[in-house]
């Protein structure tokens, strides 16, 4: 999955920060690779959920299609400062440039951002992408979702 390519943390982060940006990352990896993930479905999470979340649901992926759309920028940026070798994990690394330290604040400010521009909190973002881990159904509302707003962006 994309996780590995920008992990877009700083280590002074608290804790909900980190879920925030794993969540992130997760919805984006959805986004990137548009199949359906091989997991087990929680026994306390129905399509009937899913199905009743659709407006949450278009609000989701429309996030997480903006957030991959601002980490593909970051990332280029980041990778033209670092002489194009961006290390896995590059914002919990101790050794990098200044300019690195501030896109990956940067980044995660912006994701904030877009995520509640998109009608959700960041507890809802997380929420939902929790929820899709295990619910085959949810994974494929937001693939959908995703799959649309990729065929009408520019």
């Amino acid at each position: 999955m994309m996780q590995r390519s920008v992990s877009l943390l700083r280590p002074s982060f608290h804790a909900a920060t980190q879920f925030f940006v794993v969540s992130a990352l997760s919805a984006i990896g959805l986004l990137a690779s548009y199949t359906p993930l091989l997991t087990q479905q929680s026994p306390s999470i129905g399509v009937a959920y899913a199905q009743s979340t659709s407006p949450q649901v278009s609000q989701y992926a429309r996030a997480a299609f903006y957030i991959e759309q601002q980490r593909q920028q970051d990332y280029a940026e980041a990778k033209k400062i670092m002489g194009g070798n961006v290390p896995e994990d590059v914002c919990r690394q101790q050794n990098i440039p200044s300019a690195v330290h501030d896109i990956c604040g940067r980044f995660l400010k912006r994701s904030a951002e877009i995520i509640k521009d998109s009608g959700l909190t960041i507890t809802q973002f997380n929420e939902l992408t929790r929820r899709k881990e295990g619910d085959p159904a949810l994974q494929q509302q937001i693939q959908s979702e995703l799959l649309k707003l990729q065929k009408s962006a520019p």
